[in-house]
C-alpha cells in the first residue's frame, strides 16, 4: 500500500473531501443497518404487545425509522456527490502533476518510450487511477469502520452473535478479497501491461496508417493488434472468474454469519436473558451490515492493477532529468554572448556527433552554421536549451548553461526549431503561447515580420482559424512562418532559428529575410541554414563536416 499512500500524498489538498466521502459512506450504511433493525423489533414488539395485550409506545420507533429513511437517501445523494467530487478532483490534480514530471524530460528523457505508450500512461493510467479512491481506498476504509461498529452494536445484546458476525463480515470483507487479490495479481499486472501495449500499437497504427495502406500491412496490422486483445481478453477473463467465486463466497458467508447470530442470540431468548423481539432486529442488522463489505472484495481485486498503474506513472515520474537541475541556480547574466567550448555530444556513444566543437557568438552577434545533413547543427540548439547531456562547456554571458535554472535559461532565448509543433487551435492561440500578454500591436508586428499580414486577410476566420492538428490544415511554408511569428513574439535576447525559410518559395524567402535583417539588430542569433538566402542574415558563417573539421 505503500505506493497507494505516495500517489494519494500529490492529493493531499483533497484529503478533506475523502475523508468527508468516507464519513458519509459509513453514516448510509449504519442507517441502512439501522433501519432494517428497527423496523424489525418494531414490528415484532407490536405482534408480542398485539398477542400479550401489553402498552406499546410506537412513537419513538416510528419516529426513528422514518429519521433513518431520511438520512439514508439524503446521505446517499451527498456521498455521491463528495466522493465522485473528491474523485475527479484528484484525477486532475493527478494529471497536471503528471505532465509537469514528464515535460521537464522532453525529448531525450522520452525517448526510450513510443508516443502510443507516453500517452497511455498521461491519459489511461492515469485515467484508472479514479478507481483508486472511488473503489479502493472508499470501500476498503469505511468497510473495516463499518465492521467494527457493526460487531460493537451486536455485542451490546449478545457477544456470541457480535463474535460471529464479525467472523462472516471479516472473511466476507478481508479474508475472501485478500485471497482473491493474491489470485489477482498476475492477471491483473498483466491485464494493464497488454492494454498499455495495445493503446500503443493502436495508436501508431493509425499514426502509420498512410505508410501501412501503401506497404499492404495493414493486415498484418490487425493480426498484431488482434493477438493482444486476445491476451488481454484472456487476462480479463480470469479476472472475471475470480470476482464471481469471490462474489458467491461472500454470499455463503453472509449466510454463515446469519446463521451464527440466529444460533447465538437464539439461545439466549431460550434462555430468557434476550427478548424475541431483539432477535429479530439483530438477525436483521446483521443481514444489512453486510452492506460495509460490498465493495471490499472488488477493491482488492483492482489493487494489483491500480499498483501496476501507479508503478508505470512513477517509472516516468520518477525519471531522472538529462540535465539536472543546479542546486544552487546563478543569477541570469546581463550579456548575452554565447560560447561552446570543447563540446562533445553523442546519441550513441560509438558514434559521436560533436567532438571538440568550439565557437563564440558576441552578444549582438548573428553566427549561422551550414553543412551536410547530420553534422550536429540542430544538436547544438538541444544542447544550448539544456534538453541533453554534453561535455565541455557551454556559456551564456560567460556563466555555464549547466548552472543556470532551465526555465532562467529558456527564458532568455527563442527558438524556431527544425520540426515545428503547431497545436490544435487558432492561429491566435499557437502565436500567444510566447506572450500570452502581447498587445494587438505586437501580434500584427509579428506578424508583419514572418509575411503573414496578406494570407491571414485572406483567411474566412483571421487569427480565429484553427490550424488542425500538428498544423495539418496549414501549409509547410506557413507552419514555419507561424512558429517564427510565435519566436518573434517572444522578443528575447537571443534568437535561434533552425532553417526558418525552409518550405517557403523564393520570392516569399527574400521578403522574410529582408523583415528578418531589421527585426534582429541587437539579438545575439544562431542561424541554422544551407540556404544562401538565409547565410546573408549573418555577421560570420561556420561551416560544419561530419568529420568534426570546422572553419570559418
Amino acid at each position: 500500500m505503500r505506493e497507494v499512500i505516495r500517489i494519494l500524498g500529490i492529493a493531499r489538498e483533497q484529503w478533506l473531501r475523502m475523508a468527508g466521502g468516507i464519513l458519509l459512506t459509513i453514516a448510509v450504511i449504519i442507517a441502512n443497518a439501522l433501519l432494517m433493525a428497527i423496523s424489525g423489533w418494531f414490528i415484532a414488539s407490536m405482534a408480542v404487545a398485539s398477542i400479550t395485550g401489553a402498552s406499546f409506545n410506537y412513537l419513538i420507533p416510528a419516529a426513528s425509522i422514518r429519521a433513518f429513511a431520511i438520512l439514508r437517501t439524503v446521505g446517499r445523494y451527498g456521498e455521491r456527490l463528495v466522493t465522485h467530487e473528491a474523485g475527479f478532483r484528484v484525477l486532475a490534480l493527478l494529471r497536471v502533476w503528471f505532465f509537469r514530471r514528464l515535460e521537464p524530460l522532453a525529448p531525450a528523457g522520452l525517448e526510450s518510450y513510443t508516443a502510443g505508450d507516453v500517452a497511455g500512461r498521461l491519459r489511461s493510467d492515469i485515467d484508472a487511477l479514479e478507481s483508486l479512491y472511488l473503489r479502493i481506498v472508499l470501500p476498503l476504509t469505511s468497510g473495516i469502520i463499518a465492521i467494527i461498529l457493526a460487531a460493537l452494536f451486536v455485542a451490546c445484546w449478545n457477544l456470541a452473535a457480535a463474535i460471529a458476525l464479525l467472523l462472516a463480515l471479516l472473511a466476507a470483507g478481508l479474508l475472501l478479497p485478500l485471497l482473491a487479490g493474491r489470485l489477482s495479481t498476475e492477471p491483473g499486472r498483466k491485464a494493464v501491461e497488454l492494454s498499455g501495449e495495445l493503446r500503443s500499437m493502436v495508436t501508431e497504427g493509425l499514426q502509420g496508417g498512410e505508410e501501412l495502406l501503401l506497404l499492404g500491412a495493414v493486415e498484418l496490422q490487425a493480426m498484431r493488434v488482434e493477438k493482444l486483445s486476445t491476451q488481454l481478453i484472456a487476462e480479463q477473463e480470469k479476472l472475471a472468474k475470480i470476482n464471481g467465486i469471490t462474489l458467491a463466497g461472500a454470499v455463503l458467508c453472509a449466510g454463515l454469519g446469519l446463521s451464527g447470530v440466529l444460533i447465538g442470540a437464539g439461545s439466549a431468548v431460550g434462555s430468557g436473558t434476550l427478548a424475541g423481539p431483539i432477535l429479530v432486529m439483530l438477525l436483521l442488522f446483521a443481514a444489512a451490515a453486510f452492506e460495509a463489505t460490498a465493495g471490499m472484495p472488488i477493491a482488492l481485486q483492482l489493487l494489483p492493477g491500480c499498483r501496476e498503474s501507479i508503478r508505470r506513472i512513477r517509472e516516468l515520474a520518477d525519471a531522472p532529468l538529462p540535465v539536472p537541475e543546479p542546486a544552487a541556480p546563478l543569477a541570469l547574466p546581463s550579456d548575452y554572448g554565447i560560447e561552446f567550448k570543447d563540446v562533445s555530444f553523442a546519441y550513441d556513444p560509438a558514434r559521436p556527433v560533436l567532438q571538440n566543437f568550439s565557437c563564440h557568438i558576441r552578444s549582438g552577434e548573428r553566427l549561422a552554421l551550414a553543412g551536410a545533413s547530420g553534422c550536429g547543427k540542430s544538436s547544438i540548439v538541444e544542447l544550448l536549451f539544456r534538453f541533453r547531456p554534453y561535455g565541455g562547456e557551454i556559456t551564456v554571458g560567460g556563466t555555464e548553461a549547466k548552472n543556470l535554472a532551465s526555465d532562467d535559461l529558456r527564458s532568455l532565448i527563442a527558438a524556431v526549431p527544425q520540426r515545428p509543433h503547431l497545436f490544435n487551435s487558432t492561429l491566435r492561440d499557437n502565436l500567444l503561447l510566447a506572450n500570452p500578454d502581447a498587445s494587438d500591436t505586437q501580434l500584427q508586428q509579428a506578424l508583419d515580420d514572418a509575411c503573414l499580414t496578406a494570407w491571414v486577410a485572406g483567411l474566412p476566420e483571421g487569427l480565429e482559424t484553427r490550424v488542425g492538428e500538428g498544423g495539418s490544415a496549414v501549409s509547410g511554408g506557413e507552419a514555419r512562418r507561424i512558429a517564427l511569428a510565435r519566436a518573434l513574439l517572444k522578443d528575447t535576447p537571443i534568437l535561434i532559428l533552425d532553417e526558418p525559410t525552409e518550405g517557403l518559395d523564393l520570392d516569399t524567402e527574400k521578403k522574410v529575410v529582408t523583415r528578418l535583417a531589421a527585426r534582429l539588430a541587437g539579438k545575439t542569433v544562431l542561424i541554422i541554414t544551407h540556404r544562401p538566402a538565409c547565410l546573408q542574415l549573418a555577421d560570420k558563417v561556420i561551416w560544419m563536416t561530419a568529420t568534426g573539421d570546422n572553419r570559418e
